[in-house]
């Protein structure tokens, strides 16, 4: 196991009350996001039904721009990456960093309940592969990231408090843990860009000529 492996494993070890919490808040998220479908009007239902199969109808012959699909992921990654590390250098970390959490995880859950609301196997496939390599990559590092992030507040509360805790060490390791977590959300958006087209497209046209 290598260097980054063990800073993580140790934070996992130390912090898995944190993970729970995070991991909880993120599926409250997903929870009432996909209730959240229920409180659209039925014109904005037909009108999201009408785009999504102008999509899929289009999405085995779409050109994407995939440098600029990159270029918007990264930045829209690692701004959350970056808000995150600079509210665990702060003392207002919590309620901020759950709530970005909830909010990734509504928006995660409302994608996921509209199509479950308005079953079509090839639909849900399409989209469920046009979503899946980014998030593999870019979920784990926001559950670790946030994780971190409040650890890390949680710690200068402490030393507030008692000005003999050191922070040194522990700054540097919620540091390697951030910019591992940095390296996942560009690994994410790159996901994003040059992989989840090239799978929408193949999933689209293997469906459509079945």
């Amino acid at each position: 196991m290598g260097f980054m492996g063990r800073v993580i494993t140790a934070s996992l070890q130390q912090s898995w009350p944190l993970y729970l919490i995070v991991m909880v808040i993120f599926g409250l998220g997903i929870l009432l996001g996909s209730l959240g479908v229920n409180t659209l009007s039925e014109e904005q239902t037909i009108e999201l039904q009408r785009y999504l199969q102008s999509f899929l109808a289009r999405a085995a012959e779409i050109d994407v721009d995939r440098i600029q699909m990159v270029k918007g992921a990264l930045y829209d990654n690692l701004l959350v990456g970056l808000v995150m590390y600079i509210l665990g250098l702060t003392i207002i970390c919590l309620p901020l960093v759950l709530a970005l959490i909830f909010f990734r995880g509504f928006v995660l859950g409302f994608t996921v309940g509209f199509l479950t609301a308005h079953p079509d196997w090839r639909e849900f496939i399409v989209i469920l592969v046009s979503m899946l390599p980014q998030n593999i990559l870019f979920i784990p590092a926001l559950i670790i990231g946030g994780t971190a992030s409040l650890s890390f507040s949680i710690l200068l509360v402490k030393r507030f408090n008692n000005s003999h805790i050191r922070i040194g060490p522990q700054f540097i390791g919620y540091s390697l843990i951030m910019a591992g977590c940095m390296v996942a959300f560009a690994l994410a958006a790159l996901a994003e860009g040059y992989v989840s087209p090239e799978l929408t497209a193949l999933s689209a046209a293997l469906i459509g000529g079945r």
